[in-house]
């Protein structure tokens, strides 16, 4: 026999114990001008600056109960200084639709989710400010977008993602725009770290090369064979990258194509490895030369340089540069003990 049964063999009623639902109530705003009649017991609940407001004593008067502010639409709770679309965000987040919670995904644009964010992080709704930024995060937001959320709100990982996004991208910034959105004092810093890390890399000390690596502007090789040195007559080698080097303390001309950074020489920078004199007969005052493939006329100044021996892309390439996280590392510090 059931255990819910008695010995008559009637089943015995089971009252289940429900806990009370208590609501807590329906409280007005107003927000500009537009009035919000909502249940205050999920901004209880998510707010820590809402809980403390709502559980002040409130001192009424029996014969003016009517009056209590926040009692009725004719006596809203005023929210001055903030959107009333913000506001109305914030609602759809906390008290989702139907649809919603079906599909269990909130239908906001960016510009709601950012509402929600600027007020979860002024009213202290943790889980809600955590809501907002990981779905802003899976958004478009160009660089500034982020820089400037970031600052706003305390963000440090947008902050970082978008400064280093400006300093990286190809598209270089108008100092003026630049300053309208991030203020003089951090542009002036990202144009400095720009230049650091655009900055082209240096030749290092008696840099080898071989001859077939001399080429013209477009690319072809000059010198397809073996060649005399000029001042030691010693056989060089086109393929010898041991053969020639540049003379130390020699600088070369770097540019950026599309192809990546480039170098350009002067033939008057060149040594033979024998004798370590200029293996090129150089006229005094520069004079050209002439591709064999392309015939195209040559500078001596400026022999492209071919299979160049440093990055292709543009990249950091001296060790004592200052990068964004070290330039702005107390900020972004701020922020992250913010979010703890």
């Amino acid at each position: 026999m059931s255990s819910d049964a008695s010995s008559s063999g009637t089943v015995q009623d089971v009252t289940l114990r429900v806990e009370d639902v208590l609501l807590g109530g329906t409280v007005f705003f107003k927000v500009q001008e537009t009035i919000f009649e909502v249940n205050r017991h999920r901004l209880i609940e998510y707010s820590k600056t809402f809980a403390d407001m709502f559980h002040l004593p409130q001192v009424e008067d029996e014969h003016d109960a009517g009056n209590v502010e926040g009692r009725n639409k004719e006596h809203p709770i005023f929210l001055d200084g903030y959107q009333a679309a913000d506001f109305a965000a914030l609602l759809k987040v906390l008290y989702p639709s139907p649809k919603d919670m079906i599909s269990g995904s909130y239908t906001l644009t960016k510009e709601e989710w950012v509402g929600v964010l600027n007020l979860s992080t002024t009213w202290q709704m943790r889980m809600l400010r955590d809501l907002a930024i990981a779905k802003l995060s899976n958004l478009p937001l160009t660089p500034l977008e982020k820089v400037t959320l970031a600052r706003a709100h305390q963000v440090a990982t947008w902050l970082k993602e978008g400064l280093n996004e400006i300093v990286e991208q190809q598209e270089t910034l108008q100092p003026d725009e630049l300053e309208a959105h991030v203020g003089s004092r951090t542009a002036f810093r990202l144009m400095w770290i720009r230049e650091q890390l655009h900055r082209a890399p240096q030749i290092p000390s008696s840099l080898r090369i071989a001859l077939g690596s001399l080429a013209c502007p477009n690319g072809h090789t000059v010198i397809n064979e073996s060649k005399s040195c000029h001042s030691c007559s010693v056989q060089i080698s086109s393929d010898d990258p041991e053969a020639v080097h540049v003379a130390p303390g020699s600088s070369g001309t770097y540019f950026y194509s599309p192809n990546g950074i480039e170098l350009r020489l002067s033939l008057h920078t060149l040594r033979c490895n024998h004798c370590t004199k200029c293996p090129f007969y150089v006229p005094p005052f520069a004079g050209t030369s002439t591709c064999p493939s392309c015939s195209i006329s040559i500078p001596n100044t400026s022999f492209r340089l071919l299979n160049l021996p440093f990055p292709s892309s543009r990249q950091k390439t001296n060790t004592d540069q200052v990068d964004v996280e070290e330039m702005f590392q107390e900020e972004i510090a701020s922020y992250e003990s913010f979010n703890q």
